[in-house]
């Protein structure tokens, strides 16, 4: 898959489609819910596949053993399907896809591919070489996914958790970059005594240093890729909102000399009411505290990995618990649709007037 978006971590598989061999209709939506390993086998040869399916028949149990399921895609016109269905089953599902699936993939019949994919149809694992070691790679990848313990509450927060937003190698170039900035004492939205908006600073309330990515600023566009590729997507299918815009880009950092933003609610002073979701990207996860939790909801913490984050709805009380060892470094943003773009401005005019 070099060149292909399709190669990268997080990014959302293309629409992947097809029909088991008992004529039973398959795709990427009926398969939500549990992680996938994914074979790409096209129109190859049994000799040229043989490796990696002898490898994921090897580890089939494994497979099962952590919730995953196990597809090989075939090609429709593929002459060998039963030759192939033979040397795996019934560890492995057999999918028969059209061509067109395939150059979704960027797969040009090449090699096996494998692809290892979460719940939610994510990329979590690629590998362009498919043999013995690669199988096994790609049921690590699988094993380590998030998975949610069984539990009975009533009120689960509305909170999308995303993972891969941004590579661990930019994560890296982001906490350097915010050391080497000239960051400051975060402050909060808010209106003074004559009813103006005003940026205040309280201690009490927050403690966090804040670094805003400006329009010159050499990592700004990267971040905006990240969320237009990996964020905007998953707020359209989960919330069916078309994210156009976003506030404020802020680098920050929780020290364990108290670093916390106790309870709020990201749109409710009037100069920021056309905040729509939140987004909190972590940069680190070496460190101890510093979840974030929804009280409204219940007591659950959450703490992404570097590199993932979560999104939510500005108008949930939410805090950031108190960092108690290391630092927490992250990236937040507000994300809004054309609507919502619309509103804010209209407010500046009426300021103004």
């Amino acid at each position: 898959m070099a060149g292909s978006i399709f190669a990268s971590l997080g990014a959302s598989a293309p629409t992947t489609h097809g029909v088991f061999t008992d004529s039973t209709f398959f795709s990427l939506d009926s398969q939500a819910g549990r992680p996938l390993a994914l074979a790409l086998v096209g129109r190859l040869s049994m000799s040229a596949a043989r490796e990696a399916l002898a490898g994921l028949q090897t580890l089939g149990a494994k497979f099962a053993e952590i919730g995953a399921d196990l597809v090989v895609l075939l090609d429709i016109e593929s002459p060998v399907i039963a030759e192939f269905a033979e040397l795996v089953a019934p560890s492995a599902r057999f999918v028969l896809s059209r061509r067109d699936v395939f150059d979704g993939w960027g797969f040009s019949n090449g090699a096996p591919r494998l692809v290892g994919l979460d719940r939610a149809g994510r990329i979590a694992f690629v590998s362009e070489v498919a043999n013995s070691a690669a199988c096994a790679a790609l049921l690590a990848a699988l094993a380590t996914l998030p998975r949610e313990a069984p539990h009975d509450d009533p009120m689960p927060a509305p909170v999308l958790a995303i993972p891969n937003i941004v590579s661990p190698e930019l994560c890296g170039e982001l906490i350097a970059h915010f050391e080497a900035s000239a960051h400051s004492f975060g402050g909060m939205a808010s209106v003074d005594a004559s009813g103006q908006f005003a940026h205040k600073v309280d201690g009490g309330k927050k403690h966090r240093f804040d670094y805003v990515l400006g329009a010159r600023d050499p990592f700004l566009n990267r971040v905006l890729a990240a969320i237009v590729t990996r964020c905007a997507p998953e707020i359209k299918h989960a919330f069916q909102v078309d994210i156009q815009h976003t506030d404020r880009i802020l680098l920050a950092r929780y020290d364990d000399s108290g670093g916390y933003f106790k309870r709020h609610r990201d749109n409710a002073a009037p100069s920021v009411a056309f905040r729509q979701f939140a987004l909190t990207i972590n940069l680190n996860d070496d460190y101890d505290g510093g979840a974030v939790m929804f009280p409204e909801y219940n007591d659950r913490r959450y703490r992404p990995r570097a590199g993932a984050g979560v999104v939510f709805s500005c108008s949930l009380l939410h805090e950031a618990l108190p960092v108690t060892r290391g630092r927490r470094y992250c990236a937040l943003t507000f994300l809004h649709d054309a609507a919502a773009q619309a509103r804010w401005l209209a407010a500046g005019r009426q300021a103004s007037a």
